[in-house]
């Protein structure tokens, strides 16, 4: 990290500490994928406890709490709880880390206590914490929020904006209009609310994606930020062929000089398959065994590596179309991660191969344009992504008029996410970054 940027993060920390230390009702810290958020809050947290004050830390998915326990138990000092379900079992986070599933169990004094959102706000709190710190917040819906208000009065929430929007399972259109719709990310509903006025900051520097990435997803969000790699550093650069020749190979070749890359495979005159497409699962598979197969090396920084299965992740949005990749893996499954890209959100792998969230979809939905999706899928890597692909995507996107159904006054999600699309669409292709495969 340069002088400037750790002068940048130092002063971004030293705002949020003074906040803590003044006993500031309400921060919102809105940050790019992988600039750090985590470590900003454990560092908030272990301040927190440092002033005597008792620590609730508010994760979204029992994975993200255990991780967190797991990073603060190589804190030395800091007394941690991690709060669960009484139906959970036991894991082992550290040796400073203690199992608690009953509200009157948590420490009582300076500690850092963690459980999930949904755990947070569905228990009867004894005695309210000093400050309840919130993970990947804008994944958290305003309902949820409200429920956590028995938790503490004081608030530190910090995540990623550009993420996919709070899942809820039941129809909200009866409160689209509403001021405080209990669906919405809460962190745009106190930031649009100058009642809620607090502490409001933005981190600037994104670590773990590629210089060429972050110009790819920059646009997707509302403020600017930088990467902290330098050009050329991180790259995937495949070796010989081992005497085979596969039509996607210059889509590989090309991760050597820029990070990411895509593959297109012509669309049927019929359309595209429904729900599952078999020929883009292949496809996807034969990605993953290929640049395992060329023996791929994989810099991150100067750390230069031959790249591993474990290194590699894929994504679709779908679980059916997740799973017809999973089985076209064959020996891989299991070692390469395949998951949707909700599931993607928090984490990252060396090398990402992704199916275009339009790709098959010839009628996109409100959902398939969501930029969240398109955001997550495209910045999970740390140094290659390729995205694989129909070929109709951009006739698609042309065809598609954006409707405006959004109620007055509120922003036209889908309209952005149309137009996000193909921006995006334009950069890889501007770029040469295409790679189109005959029938």
């Amino acid at each position: 990290m340069s002088g400037a940027d750790r002068a940048r993060y130092d002063q971004l920390a030293a705002s949020l500490v003074q906040h803590i230390d003044e006993r500031g009702r309400l921060a919102v810290v809105k940050a790019p994928p992988g600039s750090g958020k985590t470590y900003l809050l454990l560092q908030l947290a272990e301040h927190a406890v440092a002033r005597s004050q008792r620590v609730a830390i508010g994760a979204q998915t029992n994975a993200q709490a255990d991780d967190i326990c797991r990073r603060l138990s190589a804190r030395p000092g800091v007394s941690v709880a991690r709060f669960a379900s009484a139906q959970a079992l036991p894991v082992d986070l550290g040796p400073n880390v203690r199992w608690v599933v009953a509200p009157g169990d948590l420490p009582p004094g300076p500690a850092v206590s963690v459980g999930t959102v949904s755990k947070w706000g569905l228990v009867d709190i004894v005695e309210p914490f000093d400050v309840l710190f919130i993970d990947e917040a804008w994944q958290m819906a305003w309902a949820d929020f409200m429920l956590c208000g028995q938790v503490s009065e004081r608030f530190v929430l910090i995540g990623d904006p550009g993420q996919i929007p709070p899942v809820v399972p039941i129809e909200v259109q009866r409160w689209e209009t509403a001021p405080r719709a209990p669906h919405r990310a809460a962190p745009d509903l106190i930031l649009e609310d100058r009642n809620l006025s607090g502490l409001e900051a933005n981190m600037d520097i994104c670590r773990r994606l590629p210089v060429d990435a972050v110009a790819l997803v920059q646009p997707f969000y509302d403020f600017p930020f930088h990467p902290l790699a330098e050009p050329g550093e991180r790259y995937v650069r495949v070796n010989g062929s081992n005497g085979v020749h596969a039509e996607f190979d210059p889509a590989l070749d090309l991760l050597g000089e820029q990070s990411v890359s895509a593959v297109t495979v012509p669309t049927d005159p019929e359309g595209p398959p429904f729900e599952v497409d078999p020929g883009v699962a292949a496809l996807t598979a034969k990605i993953v065994h290929r640049l395992l197969d060329r023996g791929a090396d994989v810099a991150d920084g100067e750390d230069v590596r031959p790249l591993e299965p474990e290194h590699i992740g894929v994504s679709a949005t779908h679980r059916v179309m997740n799973a017809a990749i999973d089985r076209e893996l064959g020996g891989l499954r299991r070692t390469v991660r395949v998951e949707t890209p909700e599931r993607w959100q928090g984490l990252e792998r060396k090398v990402m191969v992704v199916v275009h969230p339009l790709s098959g979809n010839a009628a996109p939905s409100g959902f398939d344009l969501t930029t969240g999706r398109l955001c997550v899928m495209a910045s999970r890597h740390r140094s290659g992504l390729v995205v694989v692909s129909r070929d109709h995507v951009r006739r698609t996107l042309d065809g598609y008029i954006p409707a405006a159904e959004q109620p007055v006054g509120h922003p036209d999600i889908v309209g952005r996410g149309h137009f996000d699309h193909m921006m995006f669409w334009e950069q890889l292709a501007a770029d040469r970054r295409l790679i189109e495969l005959s029938a």
